[in-house]
C-alpha cells in the first residue's frame, strides 16, 4: 500500500518484530517503522488490550501521518 501512496501502519507483537523487519527488507523498505505491542493477544483480557491500544495509538498515528 505504501508503494501506491496509501499511508499504512504495521502493528505487530514483540515476538514478531524480527519477522516484521525481515518482511520490510524483503519488500524494499529496510528502515520501515512499525508499532510494536506486547504479546500474547489471545490470552489477554479485553481491558488490557484496550490499554495496549491506547498506549500504541500515538505511535500508529505518527506512522500514518509521516
Amino acid at each position: 500500500m505504501e508503494k501506491l501512496g496509501v499511508p499504512t501502519a504495521v502493528i505487530c507483537t514483540e515476538p514478531f518484530t524480527s519477522s516484521g523487519k525481515a518482511m520490510a527488507v524483503a519488500h524494499g523498505f529496510p528502515d520501515y517503522p512499525f508499532a510494536i505491542i506486547p504479546h500474547p493477544i489471545n490470552a489477554t483480557t479485553h481491558e488490557v488490550l484496550d490499554q495496549w491500544v491506547e498506549d500504541s495509538l500515538p505511535g500508529v498515528v505518527r506512522l500514518l501521518l509521516k
